[in-house]
């Protein structure tokens, strides 16, 4: 199979870009958002209980509010990191995207300064000497609470087991009971511990009875447990009287979480004072390490759980183990990178990052009004939403002339072209749409949102997978990375939506039989029944009862369809087609065939129950079976060779991941960002969770807070 350059999603892009844009906008970020952390000095560490796959109470989500419809029944851009080969490209190649840049004066200024060498778990260990033992009494053991910064309300956890409560050591030497010499001695002068050196005490303590102040999840405070333990309570982001060298890049990275989309007051970590108490150094310990855990688990999986949008919305992201979490970043030659793989690793999430970076350093842009509805815009015609389109697309002309001419047209098609329209010049529903997706002027929340529901896909990037990008009417086949086929897709009403998940594609089938759903059943086919018990033989489908074809003029269909099905055998007018593609799924959703092949010359491919149509299916099946069934040579012709007679099965040797998705914004290929109708309303939903909408949620301890 010939591999040519293009597009996942939209096209490619290169690793030095990512590079330039994120190391240029990262000391801007780590300035800033350091800046906002001292202003958290003291404040409780953010705890985030509406996570992905958590029973946390949270406030209820309101679809309809939001704009969500009922549910019914992508690839990438960075094809190469280093010396790979582009991805292929279907229309044209993209030039490399770039970020503005700054003074030098300023770039300077914001410079952040050189951190220490990369951390090795043997820095963890207190870098302070053990004070030498003392003659006389023992030494009082300090009193645990003393200096501890304020942490705000406890939040109610589960008990601790008392197998795991630490064993505090005792400090000094024990007193003997023996009588003294009559003799005179010098006074004992106790001395104070070194800095650092009461850290694994004070640990243990808190570990045993105040967990529940730096994590709500029983498995992340079990995990907190059990590395400590392991290290003996020997801190690992803490060395001494500071951080070590996993501290600071923690910290670094959390005060540089806009990047990834995140907001870096969630991940706030009070610094430590001048002189900080040693219990002041063990809090800080917990609080670093219990904010990697809540961080890793954001960056990789998300912030929510996904179906409180919609029963529709059921991804399945892989939510990271916080033992490995803390294993991984603690035993990491290079911590930095250890965070930097936490977050979604397809390409096309990168070139995401990058135009988010370009964004906030252009900062917002003018806010656009929306172009409003009307009739068709045809070439010539005269409409006074023409100035309008002129002021969006940047092409001049008089306020008053609202002739759509020829230049106008030019410049809508290119438009169509770049979102992955039809480049017929018409402005209609599905143009307007498109047009207006980004008519807030700032694409910041658009771009964080589409960067969300990257995480809901799994977090391994398969070697080979189908992604189908619902509001973009298009499925691809992306191998290592690279689009080696694409092609255009009918998906769901907004009425009967395609749902968002992600299963493996196991078998074919040929010459399918429809068994139609129940929903289709009780909602179109009963009404026709009533009116004419006939209606459906034009449609060559059966009524069954008991595996037998019944004639349905003898059913009184005014008592329902309990007890029936109804069948469409394989032919010509069968509803699937020729074959279907099987990801067995609770939905029962799959990619077929259709005989309405004329719905595909749409820009707005909405109009089935909710599985997904593929335009020339022979193609696709041909590409599938290459990689599903190696060295089988399945080309068009011997898949034809299936066609006809009864059903025929095919399963797949080696199995392909589906990933049904929706991503309304995301970069073309000619490097230029691209934002979709929202066709469904997912993607205001999930602006307005994620407080994008311009209300603040902030993950704090006992609910989500909302506060503009």
């Amino acid at each position: 199979m010939t591999r040519r350059k293009g597009r996942h999603l939209a096209g490619t892009a290169c690793v030095l870009v990512m590079s330039v844009a994120v190391a240029f906008a990262l000391p801007v970020l780590v300035s800033s958002f350091a800046a906002q952390a001292q202003e958290f000095s003291g404040a409780p560490i953010a705890i985030d209980p509406a996570g992905n796959g958590t029973g946390d109470a949270v406030a209820a989500f309101d679809p309809v509010a939001a704009g969500v419809r009922d549910a019914g029944q992508g690839a990438s851009l960075l094809a190469s990191l280093g010396d790979e080969p582009a991805p292929f490209e279907m229309s044209r190649s993209r030039p490399l995207p770039t970020v503005p840049r700054a003074n030098a004066s300023r770039s300077a200024a914001l410079t952040p300064p050189v951190l220490p060498a990369p951390f090795s778990p043997a820095e963890a260990v207190s870098n302070a000497p053990a004070a030498p033992p003392v003659d006389g009494p023992a030494s009082a053991t300090p009193s645990v609470g003393n200096g501890v910064p304020g942490t705000g309300a406890l939040t109610p956890g589960a008990a601790m087991p008392a197998t795991v409560t630490p064993s505090v050591p005792s400090s000094g030497t024990a007193a003997t009971g023996a009588r003294a010499p009559a003799v005179q001695t010098p006074a004992v002068v106790e001395q104070k511990p070194a800095p650092g050196q009461m850290v694994p005490t004070y640990l243990a303590d808190l570990l045993a009875n105040k967990a529940g102040r730096y994590v709500a999840r029983a498995n992340e405070w079990q995990a907190l447990v059990d590395f400590y333990v392991a290290r003996d309570y020997r801190p690992a982001f803490t060395a001494g009287a500071g951080l070590s060298p996993l501290g600071y890049v923690a910290a670094e990275t959390f005060a540089a979480a806009e990047t990834e989309g995140l907001n870096p007051i969630d991940y706030a970590v009070p610094p430590l004072p001048p002189q900080a108490t040693d219990m002041a150094i063990a809090d800080t310990e917990l609080r670093l390490a219990a904010t990697t855990l809540l961080y890793a688990r954001h960056v990789q999986s998300g912030r929510f759980d996904p179906k409180r949008i919609s029963e529709g919305v059921d991804p399945t992201p892989t939510v990271p183990e916080p033992a490995a979490i803390l294993a991984q970043v603690a035993g990491s030659a290079n911590p930095r990178a250890t965070f930097a793989a936490f977050a979604p690793q397809y390409d096309e999430y990168r070139l995401l990052k990058i135009q988010l970076a370009r964004l906030m350093l252009e900062g917002n842009g003018p806010v656009q009004v929306a172009i409003p509805s009307g009739p068709l815009l045809r070439p010539g015609d005269s409409d006074p939403r023409v100035p309008l389109l002129r002021a969006r697309l940047g092409i001049g002309g008089a306020p008053d002339d609202f002739i759509y001419d020829a230049l106008l047209v030019e410049a809508v098609r290119d438009f169509q072209r770049m979102s992955g329209q039809a480049q017929d010049g018409l402005v209609g529903r599905g143009t307007l749409g498109a047009l207006n997706a980004g008519a807030s002027g700032d694409d910041r929340a658009d771009v964080i949102a589409n960067m969300e529901r990257w995480r809901w896909v799994p977090h391994d990037v398969a070697p080979a997978y189908v992604m189908v990008n619902i509001p973009e009417y298009m499925v691809r086949v992306i191998v290592n990375e690279q689009t080696v086929h694409e092609t255009r897709v009918v998906v769901g009403k907004p009425q009967n939506q395609t749902p968002i998940l992600s299963q493996d594609m196991e078998y074919a089938v040929f010459n399918p039989s429809w068994h139609v759903p129940p929903g289709i059943i009780r909602n179109e086919m009963l009404p026709k029944l009533r009116a004419n018990p006939y209606a459906l033989e034009s449609q060559g489908i059966d009524v069954v009862r008991n595996g037998r074809v019944v004639d349905p003029g003898t059913v009184d269909w005014s008592r329902g369809t309990q007890g029936y099905s109804f069948r469409q055998p394989p032919g010509e007018r069968n509803a699937l087609g020729r074959m279907k593609f099987m990801f067995p799924n609770k939905h029962s959703v799959y990619l077929h065939d259709t005989p309405s092949r004329s719905l595909f010359a749409r820009d707005r491919r909405a109009f089935s129950h909710g599985c997904v149509r593929v335009y020339e299916p022979l193609k696709f099946a041909e590409v599938l079976f290459s990689l599903g069934l190696p060295s089988e040579g399945w080309s068009q012709k011997r898949i034809s060779q299936l066609i006809g007679g009864n059903e025929k099965y095919l399963n797949l040797k080696q199995h392909l991941p589906v990933h049904l998705a929706y991503f309304t914004t995301f970069v073309h290929g000619d490097g230029r960002l691209v934002t979709l109708e929202d066709i469904y309303g997912i993607n205001a939903a999930t602006k307005t969770i994620l407080g994008l909408d311009d209300t603040r949620r902030l993950a704090n301890r006992g609910g989500v807070i909302s506060a503009r």
